[in-house]
């Protein structure tokens, strides 16, 4: 037989290296092209193509398996290093390239690395990149949303919390949803919380609108058991798209007073029935039936507005409207006082003019700034605001102006001696501010003040303004009536046409919201006496009226008592057809039984009848003279820091129904301050950058930053004059230190 074909032997098949063992020869550092040859007698492995047409003639064979691709490395191996024991016989060990003890043996054919790994995710403590365990906690300082500490606890890694808690700080500050596709921002999370993967802006959108959803259903049901007041706006966004805010006002059970937008919505238009046909929609939307006021600006699209909501919401059920909604309207006491100042302040002074151009000037480059700073510490003036420039068209930026600028009155002075270029910057036929015009910008800072301070109050959205507001208004008027008369000729002058203005308005208590005036009855400090003076002092030669408006604010309290006290009582006026319906019975069994023999029992019957009709109608008299009751105790004493819902919640079960009537009436916002301040919102949400948000999404986004701020809302975004100074002084300090010098990071 040839030996060419011959059969090997086993010993001889059992001398061929195995694929198991050149593997490991690659694994252990040898070299894979060479291996040793195959002998003789081993059957020689030929492809289909070794020859053209072979695979015609020839069958691959049926034990012949496909190789299978090289595992690529663990990557655990990154973090060790082999070294050798310096014994050629022992073999290559590896070690932890971090705490250099962890040792183990390099065997990749018989060891695996489940030990390496877990060395390096739970064992090392040098670890750089190391997460502690799911259930491990660390102590740390809990806190609630306005970042105030409340009590030290264990802390634990949750992913659902942290991306809730990812979405809420995307939601309140205003951030893109592609921020969380920034690379500072996930390296920030890699370092920070490596654990934690931050979700993508479409993953983010999603969640937003899931919980807007769910916190719209929490609050519709919490907004069920309260009668709401009202403010509304519009406004014209980068889109060029008109949106309307919607926002709800009211005290809860515990007098704490919410404010709380339910919609930012599209309007087509601002006209008057397009107004009040949304905010119905909006209404019903919400499931919201009872409504007391709606605060908006003075405009006649809005007086629409208002009579298209009474026509449609006294019919709806739970008493939708209070007596047929004749007070719903409620006019924005901020936009009024703005009117009345700004058709006093049509020709400004001159010298509010000389004025503004010197605080320009020193505001036009950082080294005038710099001059007149060298001024102020030269003068020693103890101040640490600048002067500020005002908006010619606003005239509170103007009081702000003057007021600061009249604390910096000498070092304008020597300003002008120093820097002869503030001479020059005046022009022609002008001058630097003189001693008249500093006398000048006194009288009109005491002037404009009442106003700013009034506007202010009355633009307060965390505490309660309408028991205050008429008293704001009567100090006013008194104000104007006095100055009209004085013998400076320009504020006399001032004050007229302001007077002109003011009496368009409110020149009469008949304008003015009625339930400004009851809020001023259920102000304890005051009651209906303080109401009734400050009437007679308006109208000091007019008795009859006088007389007739204080009846007419007490009828008006007690129609608002019986209309609470159905809701309140269980149903009085079925209590007292009840008992009249007893009483009748009795006398029809006493008429009956005068024939019988044995009445003894009818007639004790019939006498607890008549004590039982005698208790009811007492304490219907109670109930009824309620008003009289809180209206004779003592008054409160007047202190600068009593809190009047504090004051009812405490008195609550004193006067039950009044109290129901004061958490509705001290709820009333006098200004739309409250509606006005979202559209800053909406202004930085719908910005040029993000101008392709759909209406929907920019409603999720504005509506649900409200509702997880709650009561941290803060109205000015704006920098102060006092943080714009500590810029600048660090932005100084920067520039004057060494640029070798470590940096120094400074804190508020």
């Amino acid at each position: 037989m040839d030996e060419a074909n011959s059969i090997p032997t086993m010993d001889e098949a059992n001398s061929v290296p195995t694929m198991m063992e050149v593997n490991q020869g690659v694994e252990e550092g040898f070299d894979s092209n060479h291996v040793p040859p195959m002998t003789e007698s081993a059957p020689a492995v030929v492809t289909s193509q070794a020859l053209p047409g072979a695979s015609d003639q020839l069958q691959p064979l049926p034990s012949q398996k496909k190789r299978k691709p090289t595992r690529q490395p663990s990557e655990v191996w990154n973090h060790f290093e082999q070294y050798q024991t310096g014994n050629p016989s022992e073999p290559i060990r590896v070690r932890c390239k971090y705490c250099k003890t962890a040792d183990y043996k390099y065997d990749p054919a018989t060891c695996g690395t489940s030990s390496l790994r877990t060395h390096i995710t739970n064992l090392c403590k040098k670890y750089p990149y190391r997460v502690p365990g799911s259930n491990q906690k660390v102590l740390s300082f809990a806190k609630d949303q306005s970042g105030s500490i409340t009590a030290l606890g264990a802390a634990g890694f949750n992913k659902e919390e942290s991306r809730k808690a990812c979405l809420r700080m995307v939601i309140i500050d205003e951030l893109p949803f592609s921020f969380v596709d920034g690379e500072g921002f996930r390296h920030f999370c890699s370092v920070a919380c490596p654990r934690f993967i931050p979700p993508s802006r479409r993953t983010l959108a999603r969640d937003l609108l899931a919980l807007y959803y769910d916190e719209k259903q929490l609050l519709k049901a919490k907004l069920a058991a309260y009668r709401v007041s009202l403010t509304t706006d519009t406004w014209t966004s980068v889109q060029n798209i008109n949106y309307m805010v919607l926002t709800a006002h009211f005290l809860d059970d515990d007098w704490m007073l919410h404010k709380r937008v339910l919609n930012f919505c599209v309007i087509q238009n601002h006209k008057g029935r397009t107004i009040g046909r949304l905010i119905e929609k909006c209404l019903i939307d919400w499931g919201i039936e009872r409504v007391l006021t709606i605060t908006l600006d003075n405009a006649s699209a809005n007086d629409k507005a208002v009579s298209y909501l009474q026509n449609k919401m006294k019919d709806w059920p739970n008493g939708g409207l209070l007596l047929d909604g004749v007070h719903l309207h409620m006019r924005c006491c901020a936009h009024i006082v703005n009117l009345i100042v700004t058709d006093g302040l049509k020709e400004l002074h001159n010298s509010v003019k000389s004025i503004r151009d010197a605080v320009m000037y020193v505001r036009s480059s950082p080294q005038r700034l710099e001059t007149f700073k060298s001024c102020i510490e030269k003068d020693k003036i103890d101040c640490k605001g600048l002067v500020v420039l005002d908006v010619p068209t606003r005239w509170n930026s103007t009081y702000m102006m003057l007021e600061a600028a009249l604390k910096f009155k000498k070092a304008f002075s020597r300003l002008e001696d120093e820097d002869g270029h503030f001479k020059s910057y005046f022009g022609r036929g002008n001058t630097p501010p003189v001693e008249e015009d500093w006398a000048n910008a006194v009288v009109f800072v005491k002037f404009l003040k009442s106003f700013y301070e009034f506007t202010l109050r009355c633009s307060a959205t965390l505490h309660a303004t309408a028991h205050t507001t008429f008293h704001d208004l009567f100090a006013i008027d008194c104000e104007l009536a006095e100055l009209s008369v004085v013998d400076n000729p320009l504020l006399s002058n001032m004050a007229q046409n302001m007077k002109l203005k003011y009496d368009k308005y409110w020149g009469s208590l008949d304008s003015v919201n009625q339930f400004l005036l009851i809020a001023v009855v259920l102000d304890p400090r005051y009651k209906l006496d303080n109401l009734s003076m400050h009437i007679a002092d308006l109208y000091v030669e007019n008795d009859a009226y006088v007389a007739e408006k204080t009846t007419g604010v007490r009828d008006l309290l007690f129609k608002l008592y019986r209309l609470y006290e159905a809701g309140f009582v269980s149903n009085p006026t079925q209590s007292f057809s009840s008992s009249t319906t007893s009483s009748s019975i009795g006398s029809s069994i006493v008429t009956d039984s005068s024939n019988s023999s044995s009445f003894g029992g009818d007639r004790k019957k019939a006498m607890k009848e008549k004590w039982k009709k005698r208790q009811q109608e007492k304490e219907a008299v109670v109930l009824s003279h309620e008003i009289d009751r809180y209206l004779s105790d003592a008054a409160e004493q007047d202190i600068e820091q009593f809190d009047i819902l504090n004051w009812w919640r405490v008195n609550a079960s004193k006067y039950p129904v009044l109290a129901v009537i004061a958490r509705d009436v001290l709820a009333i916002p006098v200004s739309t301050v409250a509606s006005e301040s979202t559209f800053s919102t909406g202004g930085r949400t719908i910005n040029s950058f993000r101008s392709s948000l759909s209406p929907a999404m920019v409603e999720a986004l504005i509506c649900t930053q409200n509702w997880l701020k709650s009561t941290s809302i803060s109205l000015q975004v704006q920098p102060t004059i006092e943080e714009m100074e500590f810029y600048e002084t660090v932005e100084l300090e920067m520039q004057r230190s060494n640029a070798s010098a470590p940096m120094h990071i400074f804190t508020d």
